[in-house]
C-alpha cells in the first residue's frame, strides 16, 4: 500500500522528477537541434584536442593523476569492448550502430590521452605498462636460458610429428606399408564386400 503511494506520489514517473529536459531550439532535434549538437561537439574537440599535458583546469596533471585517468579510459574502452563484442549478434541494427560508436570513441579518447601527454608524463605511463605486463620468466630461469636470445631449433622431418595422426592411423600404416596394389571396383563392389548388399 505504501509504495503504491510512494508511485502516485511520484507522479508515475518511475522516480525520474529531478531530470532536466535538454533544450532542442525552435525546431525541436531537426537541422537546428542537429546544428547545435554540431556545435558542441566541435567546442569539445577543440577543448580536448588543446588540453596538451593532461591538463585539468588549466593545470598539469601530475604522475599519479595521469596513471589514473589513464586507468579510467582503459577500464571504459574494455567495458564498451565487451558490450560490443557480446551483443553483436543479439540487438538490432540500431543498438548495434551505438555500441560500435561508443566502442570506438572510446578508443579515440585513449589514443588521444596518450598523444596529449608532455614525454616525461609519457615516460611513467610507459613505465607503468611494462611494469604491469611483466615477462612470465619462471620456464626460462629454470632451465639458465636467455629470454632475449630467439633459440634456434633444428629438427628433421622424421622428428616432426602429426598432432592429427591417431595411434590406429600408425598402425594400419606400419600394416599395409608393403601394399603396393592399387585398388579398383565400384561402390557395388563396396557394398559386396562389406556384406551390405
Amino acid at each position: 500500500m505504501q509504495g503504491s503511494q510512494n508511485n502516485s506520489n511520484q507522479g508515475g514517473q518511475g522516480g525520474g522528477q529531478n531530470r532536466r529536459r535538454r533544450y532542442r531550439g525552435p525546431n525541436r532535434g531537426g537541422q537546428g537541434g542537429q546544428q547545435s549538437r554540431n556545435n558542441a561537439e566541435n567546442r569539445n574537440f577543440q577543448q580536448q584536442s588543446g588540453n596538451r599535458g593532461g591538463r585539468r583546469n588549466g593545470r598539469v596533471l601530475t604522475t599519479n593523476q595521469v596513471l589514473v585517468k589513464y586507468d579510467n579510459l582503459l577500464e571504459q574502452h574494455l567495458i564498451t569492448r565487451r558490450k560490443y563484442y557480446e551483443y553483436f549478434n543479439r540487438v538490432d541494427e540500431r543498438q548495434l550502430i551505438r555500441l560500435e560508436k561508443n566502442f570506438f570513441d572510446s578508443i579515440e579518447h585513449l589514443r588521444r590521452f596518450e598523444n596529449n601527454l608532455e614525454p616525461w608524463q609519457r615516460e611513467a605511463l610507459e613505465k607503468r605498462k611494462t611494469e604491469r605486463y611483466k615477462l612470465d620468466l619462471t620456464y626460462s630461469g629454470n632451465r639458465g636460458l636467455d629470454p632475449v636470445e630467439v633459440a634456434k631449433v633444428e629438427v628433421t622431418d622424421d622428428q616432426i610429428e602429426d598432432p592429427h595422426f591417431k595411434d590406429s592411423q600408425k598402425e594400419a600404416f606400419e600394416e599395409y606399408k608393403d601394399d603396393i596394389e592399387e585398388s579398383e571396383g565400384t561402390y557395388e563392389d563396396y557394398l559386396k564386400l562389406k556384406g551390405l548388399n
